[in-house]
């Protein structure tokens, strides 16, 4: 076998590793948890013997590897291979990925980027961003974030922290961000700022079938999304809000970067349906013409972008 990268897709809570080709096919792969209160030293050791086990299931030397991409939550120094800190990784603090598996990988490149930036490179090359050079990939789940690929190449900024879209500004009123600003999209389109919501609602007294849906647990977004598609009045006003501000924050990329296509991922894109018309009408009402008449978006078609794009940080110029 020739050409095979080994992708690493780090999380807060999962680790997803697997071993690639070229061409965005995934030979093999394990998830592990990421034991974030352990330490990255515990981590980094798993994630080695991982890559190992992968090895030896596909009859593999590591030799055979012609490189190894790591995708990561900000922020980081790519340059440095160094993870400076993360919200999703509470503790881990300067930590040098790369050096320490360079300990184990001798010889081999490997490349640290974005979590963002790696799956809108896999969604680019493998998925619906195919056959563009202007594209735009978007993740709504426990947070807002994304990358964007402008001329054919990968917008990485400074220090590879670009396109921190989740902590754009669309009300300076709004809600309180985990960031620490307020009005930021994430506070708003966010599958926590959805359960937020829901929360304030109940708590006012609002009627609901979240309330017996969600029964004594945690109430998710996808208790809210479960009572709107049996038709909960609450429920669909939520999913509708989430429609509009999403909408405003895909208005803001239109206008900044004029893509051909954008790409939603993540979570809540699965439930993308719901509030589409919502979102686009949004976005509609507010862009100009030739900018928005250019774009198609749609949802993701590689539900692995993240993983395929990390291990293509190996190979992409």
């Amino acid at each position: 076998m020739k050409n095979l990268y080994c992708a690493i897709d780090l999380g807060g809570t999962k680790i997803n590793i697997g071993i690639m080709t070229k061409d965005g096919e995934v030979l093999d792969n394990i998830k592990i948890p990421t034991e974030v209160e352990k330490g990255p030293e515990n981590a980094l050791n798993n994630i080695k013997n991982t890559i190992y086990e992968l090895l030896n299931r596909l009859n593999l030397k590591k030799e055979d590897l012609k490189g190894i991409g790591i995708g990561s939550p900000g922020p980081l120094d790519s340059e440095r291979g160094v993870i400076i800190e993360s919200a999703n990784l509470k503790g881990w603090k300067n930590v040098e990925v790369v050096k320490a598996l360079s300990e184990d990988f001798k010889d081999i490149p490997i490349k640290l980027e974005n979590d963002g930036n790696a799956a809108a490179l896999g969604e680019y090359l493998f998925g619906f961003g195919k056959n563009s050079r202007n594209f735009i990939y978007i993740t709504v789940s426990t947070g807002v974030g994304g990358g964007a690929i402008i001329d054919g190449k990968l917008q990485r900024g400074a220090n590879s922290n670009a396109f921190e879209v989740g902590h754009t500004i669309i009300s300076i009123n709004g809600p309180k961000c985990n960031c620490g600003n307020n009005g930021c999209l994430e506070a708003f389109a966010s599958g926590t700022a959805i359960e937020r919501i829901a929360e304030e609602k109940l708590l006012q007294g609002n009627e609901s079938l979240i309330s017996q849906i969600k029964g004594e647990g945690k109430l998710k977004a996808e208790h809210v999304f479960e009572a709107a598609k049996k038709g909960d009045k609450l429920a669909l006003e939520i999913v509708e809000n989430e429609g509009y501000y999403l909408g405003i924050g895909l208005f803001n990329i239109i206008a900044l970067y004029n893509p051909e296509k954008i790409s939603i991922g993540g979570g809540v894109s699965n439930c993308l349906d719901m509030f589409y018309d919502k979102m686009i009408s949004t976005i509609n009402s507010m862009s100009l013409k030739p900018s928005r008449e250019i774009c198609e978006i749609k949802k993701a078609q590689r539900e692995d972008c993240g993983l395929v794009g990390a291990g293509a940080l190996a190979f992409y110029e």
